[in-house]
């Protein structure tokens, strides 16, 4: 679309202006769909890297993980505000349940190294929090978009992160719940994601 602009000197000039492309949402996961395949590792190229320290060694795949245990996936951002806190909380004291269980708990975001530190601090528990390089997880799995993003739709945020979200993913790498909060005013449901955890636990 072209538009003739005429300024204070009468000069015209024409301006193209580009039509917005419409967002497209991304793709998010169902229960019962197989769950992207991940790396932990270092940063030699890995999609996801570590800057916490791993008990899974230098390097682990989803299938690694999940050889002996359902894992609860949960991506997280200190900068959802006032979400921030409540999400962390949630985590915080669902995790030993999940332990409990024999589950495991894994944190992916995209902060710096310092505010992973301020995460870990936080948490006051053991739990593994790694650095998703470049959204490569978040946007396998449909919890990051560059043609939607939170900061178009969601006021307070003025950046690009992920949708808060978490996953309950089985030994065959089923997704047995989800949980994405598109509207930012939700909680997973803690009973739900404990079923499927002593579930997939104890599935022959």
């Amino acid at each position: 679309m072209y538009y003739e602009i005429e300024d204070e000197l009468g000069n015209i000039s024409t301006l193209q202006v580009q039509q917005r492309v419409a967002a497209e949402p991304a793709e998010e996961l169902k229960r019962g769909d197989i769950a992207p395949l991940f790396y932990l590792g270092n940063e030699e190229g890995f999609p996801v890297t570590s800057l916490t320290g791993s008990s899974f060694g230098e390097s682990a795949s989803l299938i690694d993980l999940l050889q002996y245990k359902p894992l609860v996936l949960s991506f997280f951002c200190n900068c959802w505000g006032r979400y921030a806190p409540k999400h962390l909380d949630m985590l915080k004291k669902l995790a030993p349940e999940v332990q409990a269980l024999g589950g495991q708990v894994l944190i992916l975001t995209n902060e710096s190294r310092k505010e992973i530190e301020r995460i870990t601090k936080k948490l006051e528990i053991e739990l593994p929090v790694y650095h998703d390089k470049n959204y490569n997880v978040a946007r396998s799995y449909g919890v990051y978009s560059e043609t939607s993003p939170i900061w178009d739709r969601i006021a307070g945020i003025s950046e690009d992160v992920f949708t808060p979200s978490l996953f309950v993913i089985g030994k065959d790498r089923r997704v047995a719940y989800t949980f994405i909060d598109d509207n930012f005013d939700g909680t997973p449901d803690v009973k739900s994601v404990l079923d499927e955890v002593y579930d997939w636990k104890n599935r022959k």
